[in-house]
This record gives structure tokens, sequence and C-alpha cells, in this order.
């Protein structure tokens, strides 16, 4: 017997709870995966505040672009991957951007503390 279909897709035999416990699931996954994002950028941006590097490298950002839209292999389509990719980048960014900021004044606040001390 065939499965059932929806507007002539095969639903896989699942309801729609079991579909969305299942989106549920990978949602969990992809917000993990997104935090780690974030902690690595974090790392990345102590290594951008010692060696005097900027929040932004346009170039990086373009690599990545770039490279996920290689990688993909639909059906999310091109301008679909950029678009969501772009919202991580720049979120990421933004948080490594305020990282950097107090790493920046925990810096210059250990200098002057340094320089008071004498």
């Amino acid at each position: 017997m065939s499965q059932p279909t929806v507007n002539g897709h095969n639903n896989g035999g699942k309801t729609l709870e079991q579909w969305r416990s299942e989106i549920d699931q990978i949602d969990g996954e992809l917000l993990r995966l997104l935090n780690r994002r974030v902690e690595i950028a974090s790392a990345i941006a102590g290594i951008k505040v010692a060696s005097g590097l900027p929040a932004l490298d346009a170039t990086r950002e373009a690599q990545v672009l770039n490279c996920v839209t290689a990688r993909n292999n639909g059906p999310l389509d091109e301008q679909g991957v950029r678009a969501i990719f772009a919202s991580i980048i720049h979120e990421t960014r933004r948080l490594g951007t305020e990282r950097m900021r107090e790493l920046s004044a925990a810096t210059a606040g250990a200098r002057v503390q340094g320089v008071q001390e004498f």
C-alpha cells in the first residue's frame, strides 16, 4: 500500500506531530551548534584584541558565504543559504564585537591599574 500524500508529496508515514517533533529536535541541535559557534567567535575575539585586529573581516565573511553556498546540495536555494548565514555571521560578529570591547576595557583597566600601583 502506498504512503498517504499531501499535495502530491509523500509524508513518510508520519503525522504532523511527529514531523514537528523532528523539527523541534533539529532546532535544538541547531541552537547547540550556533552557541558553539559563538563560543569559538569569542575565543577569536580574544586573539583579535591581542593582535590589534578589527572585528570585521569582510574577506573572511565572503569566504564563509561562498563556502557554504558551494557545499549546499539543497533543497534550500543559494539565496536562502546566503540569507541565513549572513544573519548568523551578523549576530556572531555583534557578540564578538561586544566581547572585544569587554576584553579591550579589561586590558586597558589592567594597564592603568598596573601604572597606579607604582
